[in-house]
Order: structure tokens, then sequence, then C-alpha cells
């Protein structure tokens, strides 16, 4: 059911193997292929420089909370002297309201950082206070209230956005009266706002963020959009903040995700009482902008390499066209008109002392050799024939001159075949040392074109060689001599041994007869036929019959097979040397087999012709005379 779909699959896969076959596709290839490592060495650079990157963003991060907590004990130490200070003044130890209230608000605008002073009685009530508050506020659930009141020592409370919706930290000490009695807690309110400060002095990203969350992952103040919060309502909740609160270190992160912005995170504690953290201070860098330099240069380094690779395409493009396509192309064309039969066709290319050069050269002393060698054979045809319409009136002298004329045509395609193979063995000499000498130092294409010309070469010499076989049937034939015909066929099917056994071929063959003939070229008459049934046999398994008769005239022989066939149409075509009914890609070949045969039947005083049927076999007719001493001669 999938089967055609297969073949539009395929189309495309050809058409780009057909295009990247071309020798230019193949040298900008290689450009690519020599850019490839200088694009990782850019890749890997950028990689390096994203990890230096972040690496600053972390020690940048961690520079700054430690700076934070830094200044947070600094302000918590002078808050315990300050409050120390102000526990031994006569007006805040014999409770005088007016003066605490006065002495406060003094101190408020004085030191910025507090947000509030204020004295608790041992009730839990305010007293006085520095910030306008209602009196008798109950404050003895405070934690630094608590704390003084059980120790009886300076004590740091819990981080909280107050009433005023700043973040603070209340910092408590206790109050004696002259007799040494506790008659109340002391306290300042250490407005966090500095922390802004701190992040908005230093040379920080944009969209920097610092964040201080309290001991339970509460959200106290964030820096720059600080959202403060109502009365009574809980603060905001950290994502993570359990992996935070757990920490008993300075530590960095990324993956805290307080906004939708990815950020490098490092955080601290802000301060501790008794080794547990009362609160966590963390400074965000966005990653973005960490990150925005290794960019730039990536994009820089991307631009530059872009120019480069640009450069060397219009090099290996223009560049290659002019050095080397030229010259191929000139030859490849030179090559298919002389295949074509334009034997005039020359490269037309510099003979320089190059290979091409050289291939170019050698190229057209073949051509312009065979070209004589043709025209030395048509003017002999053309002299033939103006001597056999000579000697139309005189028959005898006629056949005795178209004899003779015959057997030096045979001589000349024989000596002209055999002197075509000097300027062709050169051209493949010189193709083969180019493959040798150059093989993997050119591009693939050139290899693929020098095998090309090579192969034509081969092929070329192919068709010479049998065009040697075809004049020797007339210029090299032995005499007629009774010959054992069963003996002949077995020195042919020994010759096929191997195609035999490879096809599987079952061979039958009646008794055939002793006839005058040339032994050697009657094996090489049954070889071919039985070769060719070989060669174009069928997908069932092959039989061949081998059969005769006897005639008055002679004796008529058969070769019959169960293979492909052949058309109707093409009957008389196939014994036309080098006729094909087929691509040699699909089946190898120079097309002059039945040629032969013909002109072996025909010296043997015999004719030679096919009945076939397409797609169920063939059978080969042909008769050899009886009588001793017959002969086409």
């Amino acid at each position: 059911m999938n089967a055609p779909s297969a073949q539009p699959a395929t189309e495309p896969r050809r058409l780009f193997a057909g295009r990247l076959s071309r020798l230019r596709a193949r040298l900008l290839f290689l450009v690519f292929m020599a850019m490839l490592p200088v694009l990782g060495l850019v890749f890997y650079t950028a990689i390096e420089q994203r990890e230096a990157a972040i690496t600053e963003a972390r020690a940048s991060a961690v520079r700054i909370v430690r700076m934070a907590t830094t200044g947070q004990r600094q302000h918590i130490e002078a808050a315990r002297q300050l409050l120390t200070t102000l526990a031994q003044l006569s007006e805040l130890r014999e409770t005088n309201v007016a003066a605490a209230d006065a002495l406060f608000r003094n101190l408020l605008n004085l030191h910025p950082v507090y947000a509030n002073f204020g004295i608790i009685s041992p009730d839990g009530y305010l007293i006085a206070s520095g910030a306008p508050l209602r009196r008798r506020l109950f404050l003895g659930d405070r934690a630094s209230f608590l704390r003084v009141k059980e120790t009886t020592k300076f004590a740091v409370g819990d981080y909280r956005v107050g009433r005023s919706g700043k973040p603070t930290v209340d910092l408590a000490y206790p109050l004696r009266n002259q007799e040494g009695k506790f008659i109340g807690v002391v306290f300042a309110s250490l407005d966090l706002n500095w922390l802004n400060q701190l992040v908005a002095r230093a040379d920080l990203p944009d969209r920097t963020t610092l964040t201080a969350i309290d001991r339970n992952g509460g959200v106290i103040l964030r820096y720059p959009d600080v959202p403060g919060r109502r009365m009574g309502q809980p603060p905001p909740q950290v994502p993570d903040a359990a992996r935070i609160l757990r920490g008993t270190k300075d530590d960095t992160g990324k993956d805290f995700h307080l906004d939708d912005i990815e950020r490098i995170y490092a955080y601290t504690a802000l301060s501790r009482t008794e080794g547990i953290a009362d609160a966590w201070v963390l400074l965000g860098i966005p990653t973005e902008a960490a990150l925005a330099p290794a960019h730039r240069t990536l994009a820089i380094n991307l631009i530059y390499l872009s120019m480069v690779t640009a450069l060397a395409v219009a090099a290996a493009w223009f560049g290659g066209d002019f050095f080397i396509l030229r010259k191929v192309r000139a030859l490849v064309g030179a090559t298919r008109k002389v295949a074509a039969g334009n034997l005039k066709a020359r490269t037309e290319t510099a003979y320089d002392e190059g290979e091409l050069g050289e291939l170019a050269h050698a190229f057209d002393e073949m051509a312009e050799s065979l070209e004589q060698r043709v025209a030395e054979r048509q003017r002999a045809e053309a002299e033939l024939k103006s001597v056999n319409e000579s000697l139309e009136q005189r028959v005898a002298k006629r056949t005795r001159e178209l004899k003779r004329s015959n057997e030096e045509l045979e001589q000349f395609a024989y000596v002209a075949s055999h002197d075509l193979q000097e300027p062709l063995r050169m051209v493949t000499s010189y193709m083969q040392l180019l493959r040798q000498r150059y093989k993997q130092k050119l591009d693939h294409d050139a290899d693929e074109f020098i095998n090309f010309a090579l192969d034509g070469a081969e092929r070329m010499q192919r068709l010479i060689v049998d065009l040697l076989t075809y004049s020797r049937v007339g210029t090299k034939a032995k005499a007629l001599v009774p010959t054992n015909l069963n003996e002949v066929l077995d020195r042919s099917l020994r010759n096929l041994t191997v195609a035999i056994e490879e096809s599987g071929a079952k061979i039958t063959s009646a008794e055939l007869p002793n006839v005058p003939g040339d032994g050697v070229q009657l094996t090489q008459l049954f070889q071919n036929l039985i070769g060719n049934a070989i060669k174009f046999r069928s997908d069932r398994p092959l039989e061949i019959r081998i059969g005769v008769q006897q005639e008055a005239a002679g004796w008529h022989f058969t070769v019959s097979d169960n293979g492909i066939g052949i058309p109707k149409k093409d009957f008389e075509r196939i014994f036309i040397i080098f006729q094909r009914l087929h691509t040699r890609d699909k089946y190898p070949g120079t097309g002059i087999g039945l040629s032969v045969c013909k002109k072996i039947v025909e010296r043997h005083g015999g004719r030679i012709w096919v009945e076939s049927e397409e797609g169920r076999g063939t059978t080969f007719h042909f008769t050899v005379s009886s009588e001793p001493g017959t002969t086409a001669d």
C-alpha cells in the first residue's frame, strides 16, 4: 500500500544530491565546514562570558547583602548605645512624659534612620512616644518588650511593617528607677528604608531589587517598589521562603520567582538573636541585564563571522569559477560534443602547466586524431563507392574489386581501430596519473569529474576493442574445416561458467552435427547468443534450449530462452553494429555482439534472424551451409 509514495519521496533527495554533487556546491560546503570551528569558538567564548557574567553578578549581589548585614549590625549597635544612654536620663527614670516626648521628637529629627522612640510601662502600655501615637496603646505583646522584661537586657524585636507603613525593627532596653526597680522599657524603632538608599547608591543594573523578609517568610520591604501594608493585613509571602529560612549562611540562587523577571539572587541574615536569624535580606539582579554585555559581544562576533563567511563564499564562488570550473566546463562540453558526433569540437582553453591544462591538451589531441581517422575512413568509403559505380558494366571485375575493397576496408577498420588506441591510452594514462596524484586533494566534484572522464575513456577503449573484434571476423578468420559443434558448444559453456552459475540457468541441447566452419568463430557465435539469453533474463528460472534440424541447403539451428523478449519493431535493428535497446546502466555492453554473430553466420554461408514475444522469451535462428568451402568471404 505504501509503495506508490516511495517514488515522490525520493525525488527531493535525488534533486538535493544532484545539486550537492556540483563542484561549486562542494567548494561552498568546504567554506562552511572551515567556518564551523570558528563558529564553535564564538559560541564557546559566549558561554564562558555568560558564566563570567553570572559569577560577577552573584559576587555583586553577595557584596551588597553583606554590606546590608554589616550596616544593620552597626545600626543595632548604635541603637543599643543610644538606648543605654537614654535609660540613664532622669527624665526617663522619673517617667516625666512631657520631657520624654520632647526628647524623643528631637532625636527623630536628628536621626532620620529611626521611625520612633518611646517608653512602655511594665504593664505593656505606651506612655511616651516621639511619634504622634494614641496614648495608652497596648504594646505588651511585642517581642522586644517581652524579651527585655524576661531578661532585663537589651533585645532585638521582630522585623515588621509598622503602623505608619514603614518597615521597622524594635530595639528595646530596660528602664529602672533610682532604686534599681524595673519601671518599663525604652525602645527605638529602626526604619529599614536605609536599605533602599544602600541599593540606590550601589552601581547595579536597572531593575535590581532588594527584599527583606521576616522569620516567617513575609515581605517587609521591597525596593524599588515598596508595597506598604494596611493595618491588619498579613505580609505577603516569598515563594520558596522555607529554603531561605532553613539556611544558616549566605547563599545564592535563581529560582525564587518574586516577580515575572528572572534574577540572580544572593541572600543572608539581616541580624541574628542567639544564632537564629531575625530577618533575611535578598538582592536580585536581573539575569538579562547581567548577561547583556555577553550577548552584545556574541552579536558583534556573529556579525564579524558572517562578514568573513560572506567574503569566503564570494571568493569560493567567483575564484572557483575562474580557476577551475571554467576549464572543467569547457572539457565536459567538448567531451559531450565528441560523444554526440561532432569530431571538430575542442576545449578552446589555454594549455597551461596545470593538470587541467594538460588534460585539455590531451583531449584536443585525441579529438583531432579521431577526426583524422574518421575522415580517412569516410574518404576510403567514398572512393570505394566511386570504384563500385565505375565497374557496374563489368560484373566479374566488379565482384573481384568489391571483394578486394571490402578486404581493404576491414583491414583499414582494423588498423584505424588499432591506431586509435594510442591517443586514447595517453588520455587514460594522464587521467589515471591525475587521479593518483590529486585524489582527495581537490574537492569531491573534481574527483568525480576525473572519474567521469576516465570512465568515458575506458568505454571508448571497449568500443575500439569491440570494433577490432568485429573487423577480425573477416581479416583474421581461419579456413572453414569440418568442425564438431558439440565440442564448440562445450567450449562456449566453459567460457560462460561463472555467468551460468550466478544466473542458475538450465541449458539443454540436442545432438549437434559436424559442419564446415571456423571453430573459434562458431564458439564466439554460441557464446554471444547464450550470453545474451543470460543477460536479458526475467524473474522466472532461466531455461535455454539449443535445437537443430537439417534442411536442403544446410543446418538450421535455434537458441531459445524464456527471458524478457524483444519488441517486434526492433527485430532488424538489433543486428546493426552498436545498436542498443536498453541503457548501459541497466544492461552493460557496447551493442556489437549480435552484429558479430550476423557477420560470422554470413561468413559460414547462412543467415540469422529472431522471433520473440515481449515477456515470454526469444528464439534466435541461424543457418550454416553444409557444403565444404561455402563461405561468404
